[in-house]
């Protein structure tokens, strides 16, 4: 962390000094970008490094330095200018970009079999970013403590996720209390490279602001590492195959 702060207080001071200009902000923004889209990575690089001089709050610039450095193969200053990003309350679309550009970047030095994703720090919780079914993409909260994968009606509507007529409906313990919530199956859930195929889920709200819960039906097939300081969830697969869960394997979730 302290590492970060080093890293944005000399963004603030010292590219002020290298990279003065007149142009605004978004008139950088939008010379970085066509340098960019031309793959002239060191241009779009110093653009952009002036854009945060300018506008050192702006969460998307700093994702943005990130990308061109990222692409001319400086991963620990790329990797330093996402977590930025991720730090000044970026809109969602941005916290998910800085996510994926801190996964690619830790996939390239993973172990082999072990996968490893980027987290977005909510209060005092984790957020995963997952897709459902190959493209349906979402922000779920990682809860060791929850026996089932928990997916928002909302977001089960927009994939659409079809439940049963409710004679399978699963009891659920909440902060509220007991409830019932739909049983139903997704193709295919993937964090990361890490993807199950069938799995069961529970369509119920999950709180405010996310798409579900990741819950053990998925967790239990990995060792999980939480890097705090990096902001990563590694996941490695157990050496034995587990047996295939079904939806009357649910039990109830300690949340």
């Amino acid at each position: 962390m302290r590492r970060i702060f080093g890293f944005l207080a000399g963004v603030l001071v010292g590219q002020w000094l290298v990279f003065g200009s007149a142009l605004s902000p978004a008139d950088l923004h939008s010379r970085a970008a066509a340098a960019y889209e031309r793959r002239d990575y060191v241009e779009a690089l110093r653009l952009w490094s002036q854009a945060v001089s300018l506008q050192p709050a702006e969460a998307r610039f700093h994702y943005l330095r990130g990308q061109a450095l990222a692409h001319l193969g400086m991963r620990t200053s790329a990797a330093d200018a996402f977590q930025v990003s991720l730090l000044l309350e970026p809109t969602s679309d941005v916290a998910r970009d800085a996510i994926a550009g801190l996964a690619g970047l830790a996939l390239a030095t993973a172990p082999d079999g072990d996968v490893v994703v980027g987290l977005e720090q909510g209060a005092g919780v984790w957020i995963v970013p997952i897709v459902i079914n190959g493209v349906h993409q979402g922000r779920f909260l990682l809860d060791t403590g929850s026996s089932v994968v928990v997916v928002a009606p909302a977001f089960a509507a927009s994939i659409p996720l079809a439940s049963g007529d409710g004679t399978d409906a699963v009891e659920l313990q909440t902060l509220g209390g007991r409830t019932r919530g739909a049983s139903a199956t997704v193709a295919s859930l993937r964090v990361g490279t890490a993807e199950l195929h069938e799995l069961p889920v529970v369509i119920h709200d999950p709180g405010p602001g996310l798409d579900g819960i990741l819950g053990n039906t998925f967790l239990s097939h990995y060792r999980l590492t939480v890097d705090s300081d990096r902001r990563q969830l590694t996941l490695r697969p157990l050496a034995r195959p587990l047996v295939q869960v079904r939806s009357s394997d649910f039990a109830t979730p300690d949340r």
